[in-house]
């Protein structure tokens, strides 16, 4: 993800997202969002509906990686209610309609890695992997 719709979601979730700062044998997020701008409203979604689920019940949610994997999102957090883990289930089956580059209506694609992504930024990828 790019620098400007990280630096907005570090300060927009400060809380959920406190362990960017922390060694890579405490939390992951230290590597940053390893996910395409094309998801950026999906994992920002997801990122106010959990905060504002925390704020009703009390408690706190700490993520602990944000990735791509098989062609969809991963939201790994450190522990978290049925309810959160609810909200990060629908986000990661979202993700496999979304292209992850372009946020345009996306599919899986591709054999040994898999990616979501629209037929414009699939072509862009078959051009890149030919170079």
């Amino acid at each position: 993800m790019n620098a400007t719709n990280t630096a907005y979601l570090l300060g927009r979730y400060p809380i959920l997202y406190q362990g960017h700062k922390l060694p890579i044998t405490q939390n992951l997020m230290s590597f940053g969002f390893e996910v395409g701008d094309g998801w950026f409203k999906l994992v920002d979604r997801l990122s106010a509906d959990i905060t504002a689920l925390d704020e009703k019940n009390g408690s706190t949610t700490i993520a602990m990686q944000v990735k791509s994997k098989f062609g969809g999102l991963r939201f790994y957090i450190e522990s978290g209610s049925d309810a959160i883990f609810d909200l990060i289930d629908k986000a990661e089956a979202d993700s496999l309609t979304i292209c992850e580059w372009c946020g345009e209506p996306g599919e899986q694609r591709g054999g040994g890695w898999v990616y979501t992504l629209c037929d414009s930024c699939w072509g862009t990828k078959l051009d890149e992997v030919k170079k």
